[in-house]
């Protein structure tokens, strides 16, 4: 944005136009002060198109060289829109953006909003262009779709131009640091574009096609090195295969350890979560309020109490559950339910309805289930077998702890697992010997380095005619 006449004072460009310095914005607008209010209405109406435009209200940032700005956004812009008022054409400032669009060979699009300037100041730039009429006796949205169709023509030919553009000014500002360079399918993809840009606009820069010949010829000294270093991975090759495969086992072996011991303790840790669902703290509370009364396990209360536990083995068979409750005694706990009663020729010990169990040292975690949800990840034996246990709270239907919950996996059922995950890796280290094998034989033979690099194609010859013409 410009002021007609800009005094020495005035620290901000006459002339502004906006993109980001990340992403490229589809226009750069290069438009007087004086025509402020018209450029809103054309922001406006870029937005609603889902167009990004650059603005200098928007883009510019306090503490910001406001030239430095506006070339990173005219070079980061895929069109220059030039708003042609009578103000516009005589200031300083826009035409030396129009240079600097010039000189970065960007697509121009100028468009008309007052007349009444002076032909003799219009720049060769903007003069050599067809020009879309937004005056005020103008239909603005016929014009604004004519200008969308134009922003549209050649889009992808006008991206890549300023994707390339953006990329040769870093390296050139980057001392030409090869690390800038094109290379892959981007180099393949800028080669194609440089060579079926004849015809086009905007034209390729001088900038671009030293950019793309400079990657090339990295690409070409790269290619070159690794022919020579080839030789040396295929000698590596098969000692280093065995070598991750010897160590790849080791963690494998480690890791499928460790994974097998996590599965059963999350699946013990569902079984406990399954249970707590099934259990009703309510009944619970008035079976043991009953069983201090009368006891015995003709008890109907009890009775539904061991099917609900039964019911959990079923849907879990490797899960055990048994039911407690505090008791009056320190370090004590009264066994209530236990799922081994239902269960035919149990191997392990079964508790007694009402029978007490003098908590270990070790056992603390049956006291604290009572509070809160414990894993006891380690396997431990007591005088009931071998296991893993998960335990935590029972509560009634005001939240009140009424019980505890023990549910057990047996010892031999961890061991099982982790056998079984063992015997699977014994299949997978049969098949990773016999892939590196294989894959040994194909490095050694794809990568056989050649005496010299191919022959250049008739397309890449034709290629390199149109960048040295440019």
């Amino acid at each position: 944005m410009v002021n007609a006449n800009p005094s020495p004072s005035d620290q901000q460009p006459d002339s502004l136009s906006s993109l980001p310095k990340s992403v490229g914005n589809d226009v750069f607008i290069s438009y007087s002060r004086r025509d402020k209010t018209f450029v809103e209405i054309l922001h406006t109406a870029f937005k609603q198109a889902q167009r990004d435009p650059w603005i200098d209200w928007d883009d510019i940032h306090k503490g910001e060289e406001w030239w430095k700005a506006i070339q990173q956004g005219i070079e980061s812009a895929d069109t220059f829109v030039f708003v042609v008022s009578p103000d516009s054409v005589a200031s300083s400032v826009c035409r030396d953006e129009i240079e600097y669009a010039v000189s970065c060979h960007k697509r121009f699009l100028p468009i008309v909003w007052r007349e009444g300037f002076d032909s003799t100041l219009l720049h060769p730039a903007i003069a050599s262009h067809n020009w879309i009429f937004f005056r005020e006796t103008d239909d603005f949205d016929r014009a604004f779709q004519d200008l969308l169709t134009a922003l549209d023509t050649d889009l992808n030919h006008v991206r890549t131009h300023t994707r390339l553009l953006v990329r040769a000014i870093e390296w050139q500002s980057k001392a030409r640091n090869a690390s800038y360079l094109l290379r892959g399918s981007d180099l393949w993809e800028a080669e194609d574009w440089l060579m079926h840009s004849t015809g086009k606009e905007p034209q390729p820069t001088t900038s671009q096609s030293e950019y793309i010949s400079a990657s090339r010829s990295a690409e070409a000294a790269s290619l070159k090195a690794r022919q020579r270093a080839k030789w040396i991975v295929v000698l590596t090759t098969l000692l280093a295969n065995m070598a991750f495969v010897i160590a790849g086992s080791i963690w494998l072996q480690g890791a499928a350890t460790a994974w097998a011991k996590d599965w059963v303790l999350r699946e013990l840790n569902t079984a406990l979560n399954v249970t707590t669902l099934t259990i009703d703290g309510d009944e619970f509370e008035e079976l043991v309020e009953s069983q201090n009364r009368s006891g015995g396990d003709a008890n109907l209360l009890y009775q539904r109490h061991e099917v609900a536990l039964e019911k959990v083995n079923t849907a879990i068979p490797n899960a055990f559950p048994r039911t407690y409750v505090v008791s009056n005694q320190a370090n004590q706990i009264i066994w209530v339910g236990d799922v081994f009663r239902m269960l035919p020729a149990s191997t392990a010990a079964t508790t007694q309805l009402g029978e007490t169990y003098a908590v270990a040292p070790s056992q603390d975690w049956l006291l604290d289930g009572l509070n809160e949800t414990i894993l006891v990840t380690d396997i431990y034996s007591d005088e009931l077998g071998s296991w893993i246990s998960a335990c935590g709270p029972i509560k009634n239907s005001r939240g009140q702890v009424v019980g505890g919950l023990r549910v057990d996996f047996k010892a031999t059922y961890v061991w099982d697992v982790q056998r079984e995950v063992s015997q699977a890796l014994w299949v997978v280290y049969i098949i990773s010997f016999i892939w590196l094998a294989i894959l040994s034989l194909i490095i050694l033979r794809v990568t056989r380095p050649s005496g010299e690099l191919s022959t250049p194609s008739p397309q890449r010859k034709k290629l390199h005619s149109v960048r040295t013409t440019h």
